[in-house]
């Protein structure tokens, strides 16, 4: 990986972090994005002393559209290109909040982040022979359905079925974004499922019976590090190149649910994200905008 630049998000700690050690560790530019200022620097300063590799971390909240752009304008005003992207922060929540954009929130972040920030950084993409774009779905997208009439599920509210919308709409964009761009745009995109991981993501809804129902799930499952590791494997690995569109789980291609796969949905479903996210705020940025095929 010598050579090449990736970005990484959610890369203060658990699979984010251990993505970005193993891209630095392989000789990679990583660029970590995080939310909080003081754990970007401690896992920049935890990686480089690892892997000797210098490590930059930019802060942004990506629940806002205007921090996500914000964050892209800066990528591009400073890097010429950009090889690998993974989008991988997330969250979820058993209560039902807002972004500052009005929009649900594990949608915000899970999905409409990494669908907002791949448009944002085509350029940088496109600048090298053969990109890569990675999404971290879940195996939680299977019971997952698209409530198309009301996406931020303002009525009957339930955190795991957002959840799995969040997580099967990532896998969507994945396959609806190769589509879109054709075998011939030099740029991969693969829906990774990392499996059932020891992090803390269920850990951090705040209510104390969630905690421990997550802990008892949690203690079943398998180290970050361990499902980080096929996550780089998916960037670095060049016997796969071309392979594009496809779900992958501990370095394999495996079957994903009829409803990821189906074409007008997947379009539906670009055209909703599309709506989504805030035109105005294109604007005021000067984002650099990409038009891909309908």
């Amino acid at each position: 990986m010598t050579g090449t630049t990736c970005v990484v998000t959610g890369a203060t700690s658990g699979i984010g972090f251990e993505t970005a050690l193993a891209l630095a560790g392989a000789g990679a530019k990583v660029i970590g994005v995080g939310r909080d200022h003081r754990r970007c620097s401690a896992a920049a300063a935890r990686i480089g002393a690892a892997t000797g590799a210098p490590v930059r971390f930019e802060t942004a909240d990506l629940s806002s559209q205007d921090e996500v752009r914000g964050l892209a304008a800066r990528l591009r005003s400073r890097e010429p290109r950009l090889d690998v992207l993974v989008n991988n922060a997330g969250l979820f929540t058993m209560r039902r909040a807002e972004s500052v954009d009005g929009v649900e929130m594990q949608l915000a972040v899970n999905h409409l982040a990494g669908f907002l920030l791949t448009q944002e950084l085509l350029p940088l993409l496109r600048a090298v022979r053969r990109a890569r774009v990675l999404f971290v779905s879940s195996g939680s997208h299977f019971p997952g359905r698209i409530r198309w009439s009301d996406p931020g599920r303002r009525r009957f509210y339930n955190g795991l079925a957002a959840y799995g919308q969040s997580k099967l709409a990532v896998l969507m964009t994945s396959v609806e974004l190769a589509r879109r761009l054709g075998p011939g745009a030099g740029i991969d995109t693969f829906a990774v499922d990392p499996g059932l991981v020891r992090t803390e993501i269920g850990a951090k809804d705040g209510s104390p019976i969630v905690r421990w129902i997550w802990g008892l799930r949690a203690g079943r499952g398998i180290d970050a590090r361990e499902s980080a590791s096929s996550i780089a494997w998916l960037a670095m690995d060049p016997s796969i190149e071309g392979s594009t569109g496809r779900y992958w789980k501990e370095r394999r291609v495996v079957p994903s649910s009829r409803r990821s796969t189906d074409t007008e949905a997947c379009r539906r479903l670009w055209d909703l994200s599309v709506e989504l996210c805030t035109p105005t705020a294109a604007a005021e940025t000067g984002a650099a905008r990409v038009a891909l095929p309908a």
